[in-house]
């Protein structure tokens, strides 16, 4: 009888050694099994991941990379995000990196009835095919010019080298009564942040039309960013006897900011205001020169805006309420108003009008947005 018993439970520690064994075995293979990849996408393109027998997929940072359940990649935005994915025998880490370079809008959202010139941020003469995946909603033409035509969600594909692209695009109503406050001559430390504040205040988004930086200014024009604002180009500098000498002196003068701003935000403009506006007679020493650049502009990749709504505050307006007044008055319903202001050192007459205005827009039933790539331009007759 002990015999059996003490049989029994040998055999029962042996089971349970066996066992514990066989777990602790299975455990280690699990470990072993753990991959790490690395995969480096440009800005829009996309890539499919190996799917077979994976049973999910997550990003651990949407922002910079989405990934669909079958596990397609998306580069959103420069940085570095990882991917998990997790079969019953392994997990793989995926560490991606997207680059600053691409497609410039991975991502849009335009109204019905607008236009935008997709772009790559390094420009080829390779030819790109282009393709809607709903044309009712919005089409592309073969030269990558995007027309919104309903309300709705699609997605422009490129073609380039073998590789794919992506730019997935939400068309939203068309607003009849829009106003578009936007600011030249920033970044300033004393007058951007106010305006910020009082933007931030009554949840508006402008438009800021920056000159170069300081270095010691970077961190406004990242504010603007980071604020939800639109980051738009006045120039490298505002000199009218060096910017205006010729074509190339200008064209020069915007592509030195845009690569600024490139390199140092990640952020490719296309969006930019002539100093003096493209109506300006500052430039009459040079005569033609500002015909011959607004023909040759939108084949740089720019788009040009002036204003039809001037608050005066560069001008002979002394104070908010004269700024006040300016504004409220030259807004009209059923527009698109585009409005100049500026956020110069110690400019206090904008800065106090600032938030009636806003209120008073509000009031009287109109939206407020940024200008975008897409957005309809608003020219001045040139006068040179």
């Amino acid at each position: 009888m002990n015999t059996k018993k003490t049989a029994f439970a040998t055999y029962t520690l042996l089971l349970l050694l066996f066992l514990s064994i066989g777990v602790g075995t299975h455990s280690c293979n699990v470990q072993a099994k753990t991959k790490r990849l690395k995969v480096d996408l440009f800005l829009g393109q996309s890539r499919q991941l190996a799917n077979n027998g994976v049973l999910s997929f997550e990003s651990k940072d949407e922002s910079i990379v989405s990934i669909t359940k079958k596990g397609r990649i998306h580069g959103l935005k420069a940085g570095h995000a990882k991917i998990i994915a997790k079969t019953e025998t392994e997990k793989r880490i995926y560490r991606i990196t997207v680059k600053k370079r691409g497609l410039v809008y991975p991502t849009f959202s335009m109204m019905k009835g607008e236009h935008l010139d997709m772009q790559f941020s390094k420009n080829t003469k390779k030819k790109v095919r282009w393709t809607s995946s709903k044309p009712s909603v919005a089409k592309v033409s073969k030269d990558g010019v995007v027309h919104a035509k309903k309300k709705g969600d699609t997605v422009i594909k490129a073609r380039f080298k073998g590789e794919i692209y992506l730019c997935k695009l939400t068309v939203t109503p068309k607003e009849k009564s829009v106003i578009y406050l936007t600011f030249d001559d920033g970044p300033n430390r004393y007058s951007t942040p106010k305006v910020l504040k009082i933007l931030k205040k009554n949840n508006v988004k402008a438009t800021f039309f920056q000159l170069k930086p300081a270095r010691a200014d970077f961190d406004l024009t990242k504010r603007v960013l980071n604020e939800g604002h639109a980051l738009a180009m006045h120039g490298y500098q505002h000199k009218y006897d060096i910017i205006y000498q010729s074509v190339d002196t200008y064209r020069n003068n915007l592509d030195k900011q845009r690569k600024l701003f490139f390199n140092r935000f990640g952020v490719w403009c296309t969006v930019t205001r002539f100093p003096g506006g493209s109506s300006n007679t500052v430039s009459k020493y040079n005569p033609g020169v500002m015909t011959k650049i607004t023909n040759k502009i939108h084949g740089w990749g720019y788009h040009y805006f002036d204003w039809n709504v001037s608050s005066g505050d560069a001008g002979g307006t002394k104070t908010a309420s004269g700024v006040y007044k300016n504004v409220t008055s030259g807004l009209k319903k059923g527009r698109e108003n585009v409005v100049l202001m500026h956020d110069f050192g110690g400019n206090d007459k904008t800065i106090n009008a600032l938030d009636r205005i806003i209120k008073y827009g509000k009031k009287h039933g109109y939206t407020f947005r940024t200008i975008t790539a897409s957005t309809k331009e608003y020219h001045h007759a040139v006068n040179n």
